[in-house]
């Protein structure tokens, strides 16, 4: 017999199995105890995944790095963080946040006291419901003592029902099955004590996802892409030969970024992709389309542009955002998702997709998606070629012409630059490379994925590249890239600067119980803030003001805290060195810091 506090938490648990949760995260802690004995024990039973991690800021990343695993596998199935009441819940917020801009799949489960406690004082109570404000889908209260018996509750059949119910109201708003929009929610859940389990097993039988899964959502056959708003609504497709350009941002799903270069390919569009966006192997792909943008050929070329598909979360330049921020130029918007892109208010149509699960359908997509275009002259996308060849050569050489993927393969011999290490890096990852074992490549998203953005060649085949786009912080990235390792059981590579690793090096450890996910960590030290040397700050007079309040170089040794943590650290101090470092696959969790020229 279980008090009541076990059989709500096991009912969510249940209810959490039967939708499609593969993966939790939990951080230790009394109230969640309940929800702690009947995670493990569907754990035991090979119901879903469990990490225990003590911080609960790096259990929210680690289990928004789970979700975006599910994403690459082609699955809007969110994973589910656990904690305990008062504080903890706010430490999920940075991951939360996170999550509701970039279109994450997640659920927080926060445990709390029952509600007659709130607002009396009584220890790490706090008003959790609502904490999150704006950003869950969803927020559930569950009630302490639903599946008691008698006046106190449901009794533990209804109860039972009654928190299945609202679980999978929960779940289905984060993965956005219903709304196409899709992030965090939230289920705050109250426990009374007893706190731990009586005789017997907390689940029961093993439960059936077909039992508990309650009434069908059917999904309907992905439709064909169709304009949903469109200001001008012209009865057919615009056809002509106006010039035309594919811009593709920060794709959490892939499908949507092949899609996009399937469809820039169609039109005969130039595709100007960001690392992130799953497109950057597009026939049509430019490299360094930033810079280019900064010349007097680049300029011309854009002045020229008369039609525009943005695709995704693009903002990695400010020559983008220009361009996008056009009246002179028809936007159009290709979205798989309810909240579109749209900064300036510039985009006069929104076409709406689910992108098919399979090449083929993604091909018979574009088809579609340059039906309601129109296209445009292959010649064009040849003058954005030739602009890019005419640039001035770039400092680091990268081997064979514009947009060959041996740009990456010359790095120098000498002493490193952060370019050479960071393309290093991307190379690494590339598929011609490592084959089977090509490792999915977190990018940090400050410094670190602007060098790939106008380094990193193109055309296929290209990395798979996840980052934290969503609101751009570099908080969590070890821990993202964590979550992503376990819950993809593959390889991970993860690259960032020495800010960033140093904002989130405690992800690195790991309790003596728990499996060390295979990832390896490269750190670019340039000792401080690299990105604000491009930024206008630099310009302001008092070197010393810059260092302080901008670039921030951080006292202490990544190698010493890393090896604290218990992490093998490699030194490398030329490209030799992170050659050799790279050339070896990844197993278990490394730390490679490249000292930088």
């Amino acid at each position: 017999m279980q008090p009541p506090s076990l059989t709500a938490a096991a009912a969510i648990v249940e209810a959490l199995v039967a939708t499609g949760v593969r993966w939790a995260v939990l951080s230790p802690g009394s109230r969640s105890a309940p929800m702690a004995y009947a995670l493990a024990e569907a754990e035991a039973a090979g119901l879903l995944g469990l990490r225990v991690v003590l911080d609960e800021r790096s259990a929210g990343f680690t289990a928004l790095g789970m979700s975006r695993a599910a994403l690459l596998e082609g699955r809007r199935a969110p994973a589910v963080v656990v904690t305990t009441s008062g504080t903890a819940v706010a430490n999920l917020h940075p991951a939360l946040a996170e999550a509701d801009a970039a279109g994450i799949p997640l659920v927080v489960i926060s445990t709390d006291r029952p509600h007659e406690l709130v607002g009396t004082g009584a220890n790490q109570t706090t008003a959790q419901a609502g904490i999150f404000a704006l950003a869950p889908r969803a927020t559930v209260d569950i009630p302490a003592d639903l599946t008691a018996p008698g006046p106190a509750g449901l009794g533990e059949e209804p109860g039972r029902a009654a928190i299945t119910g609202q679980v999978r109201r929960a779940v289905l708003a984060a993965a956005g099955t219903l709304t196409r929009d899709p992030g965090p929610a939230h289920i705050n859940a109250r426990f009374r004590p007893p706190l731990t389990p009586g005789g017997g097993p907390i689940l029961g039988e093993p439960p059936s996802r077909a039992a508990l899964a309650g009434p069908a959502v059917w999904e309907a056959p992905a439709p064909a892409p169709h304009a949903v708003w469109d200001a001008a609504a012209p009865a057919t497709g615009e056809g002509g030969s106006a010039p035309g350009l594919v811009v593709a941002g920060d794709c959490p799903d892939p499908a949507l970024g092949d899609l996009a270069a399937r469809a820039a390919e169609r039109l005969g569009w130039p595709l100007l992709a960001e690392p992130t966006s799953g497109a950057r192997h597009g026939s049509t792909a430019q490299p360094r389309y930033a810079e280019l943008l900064a010349t007097t050929a680049g300029r011309d070329l854009a002045s020229r542009v008369r039609r525009i598909l943005v695709v995704g979360h693009p903002s990695l330049s400010r020559p983008i955002s220009a361009l996008l921020a056009r009246h002179d130029a028809r936007i159009s918007v290709l979205a798989d998702r309810a909240r579109i892109t749209d900064v300036a208010g510039t985009a006069g149509r929104v076409i709406a997709v689910e992108p098919a699960g399979t090449p083929g359908g993604r091909a018979g997509q574009a088809e579609r998606i340059a039906r309601l275009l129109g296209g445009g002259g292959r010649a064009w996308a040849a003058d954005w070629t030739s602009a890019v060849c005419a640039l001035d050569p770039l400092s680091a050489p990268l081997g064979a012409g514009a947009g060959s993927p041996a740009q990456a393969d010359a790095p120098h011999l000498g002493a490193l630059t952060a370019d050479d290490a960071a393309l290093a890096v991307w190379a690494s990852c590339a598929p011609d490379r490592a084959g089977a074992e090509a490792p999915l490549l977190v990018v940090g998203s400050s410094m670190t994925i602007r060098r790939l953005d106008r380094l990193a060649p193109v055309g296929a085949p290209a990395p798979t590249a996840v980052a934290n786009r969503g609101l751009a912080g570099i908080d969590g990235t070890i821990a993202t890239a964590s979550g992503l390792a376990l819950a993809s059981g593959g390889p991970v590579r993860a690259v960032m600067g020495d800010l960033a690793f140093l904002h989130d090096a405690m992800s690195l450890g790991r309790g003596e119980h728990e499996r060390e996910p295979d990832l390896q960590v490269i750190v670019l030290d340039d000792a401080g803030g690299a990105i604000f040397k491009g930024l206008e700050y630099a310009g302001v007079p008092g070197d010393e003001r810059f260092a302080r309040l901008f670039a921030t170089p951080q006292r202490g040794s990544i190698t010493a805290l890393a090896r604290a943590l218990g992490v093998a650290v490699h030194e490398a101090g030329d490209a030799r060195a992170l050659e050799r470092a790279l050339a070896e696959p990844v197993r278990g969790l490394s730390v490679i810091r490249v000292a930088l020229a």
